[in-house]
């Protein structure tokens, strides 16, 4: 493990590849760097890219009180600053979109250009509902319950239905990250409570927005709003898919990488 004290608190990271620089920001529950799998491997190919496990997973300390998703930007800034990255292009999937939103407010001199996935500026009642199920689900019955569950909801039911070995295989890697539930709490708390609505018209740099169409979690109507309210904002809303379109859609990858190529 490679190991940089950020804002008091030691957090796991990876730097792959090189030329300009390239920051990865993990979701809610895929936020340690291992969980980006072959996207690294890829974007590594073209960038010099920064990965790392949020504070609560993987590698990285657990502080034991509420984090919000400012504090998680801090982070990622306080990283950047530790390996003297002045300006990077960043990718944020779910929740690290919005993680990625504040890292733009916060100092967007030092973002060249963001793409969001599967993303929110604030959750709707169902969402923060189904978050905190979530914790709750974590803390009485273990991962091993929660996260095949939460799966049914990532994917259309045709390709859940064909992909049984990769559904399976998406589930234990969930199961088997090192997770402490306190960690766990803590993320969904800065999830549920982030809210850049009425902050985002003011990010002017250039911005991906990327999205299932039929995504429960972070709908596909919430993004195309978000895309209006960002200056130079463009959006794909990708059809007959859910919150898992990188996993059901591969191809759409394609979209992130020729962004980041133009931007």
């Amino acid at each position: 493990m490679t190991i940089a004290n950020v804002n008091g608190v030691n957090l796991n990271y990876t730097v792959q590849g090189s030329g300009e620089w390239l920051v990865l920001i993990g979701g809610y529950a895929s936020s340690n760097w291992s969980s980006w799998g072959n996207i690294l491997v890829e974007l590594s190919k073209s960038y010099q890219v920064l990965a790392f496990d949020h504070r609560g997973i993987g590698g990285s300390d657990v502080p034991d009180h509420p984090y919000t998703t400012p504090m998680l930007a801090d982070d990622v800034l306080g990283l950047m600053d530790h390996l003297h990255i002045d300006k990077a292009r960043v990718l944020g999937k779910s929740m690290g979109g919005s993680i990625a939103q504040w890292v733009t407010l916060k100092e967007p001199q030092r973002v060249q250009s963001l793409a969001m996935t599967s993303t929110t500026s604030r959750l709707d009642e169902r969402a923060k509902k189904m978050v905190a199920w979530w914790i709750e689900t974590a803390r009485q019955c273990g991962y091993e319950t929660l996260f095949p569950g939460e799966l049914t909801y990532f994917y259309s039911a045709d390709f859940y239905n064909k992909n049984p070995s990769l559904i399976r295989a998406a589930e234990q890697a969930l199961i088997n990250v090192h997770r402490p539930i306190e960690g766990f709490a803590h993320m969904g708390h800065a999830l549920i409570h982030h809210d850049t609505a009425d902050l985002i018209h003011t990010i002017e740099v250039p911005t991906l927005l990327l999205c299932g169409e039929d995504d429960m979690i972070t709908p596909s109507a919430h993004t195309l709003e978000m895309g209006r309210k960002i200056k130079n904002a463009q959006v794909h809303i990708i059809p007959k898919t859910l919150h898992g379109v990188l996993s059901e859609k591969p191809e759409t990858f394609s979209l992130i990488t020729d962004f980041f190529i133009k931007n």
